[in-house]
């Protein structure tokens, strides 16, 4: 288990979606200082863990990720707020088929647990005027989970 591994994981979630997904690792408050962006635009975070020991304090090292992410179309000021609807319905659709794929990916592994999601719209948010969905969601990662050696080989970016 690594914080690569979870990392690379969601990125690689997000991006099986749509080819026309940009996704970037980094605060969201750095976002008006990213550079070439296109939309739809997916930012994580970077991930927190809280390490534990899932049984009895001593064994079965797991740790428990907090993953922050948003989830932004374009909109414009003066836009009406039939076409901020219109976005908001759109990345919301985005946003479930993320979890729900994710989770299908997790189905095959008793390594990784999905919980405590949830999904606040952000309206008309930032310099450039975006509108979407922030998504809080909790990873449970056991110890011997591996993203980057069960899927990426050498010369991979992993």
């Amino acid at each position: 288990m690594s914080h690569r591994s979870i990392r690379l994981l969601i990125r690689d979630t997000v991006k099986s979606l749509r080819s026309d997904i940009q996704f970037t690792y980094a605060r969201t408050s750095d976002f008006n200082i990213l550079n070439d962006k296109k939309y739809p635009f997916v930012v994580l975070d970077p991930l927190s863990a809280s390490p534990n020991f899932a049984v009895d304090g001593v064994y079965n090292y797991s740790q428990v990720y907090t993953c922050l992410m948003a989830f932004y179309e374009l909109d414009k000021s003066d836009q009406n707020s039939e076409n901020t609807a219109k976005i908001l319905d759109e990345t919301s659709d985005l946003v479930d088929q993320f979890i729900n794929k994710l989770n299908f990916y997790m189905t095959t592994s008793d390594e990784i647990l999905i919980s405590g999601i949830n999904k606040t719209p952000a309206v008309k948010v930032t310099n450039d005027i975006i509108t979407g969905y922030v998504v809080n969601l909790t990873l449970t990662v056991m110890d011997d989970f591996d993203y980057c050696s069960v899927y990426c080989v050498d010369g991979d970016d992993c």
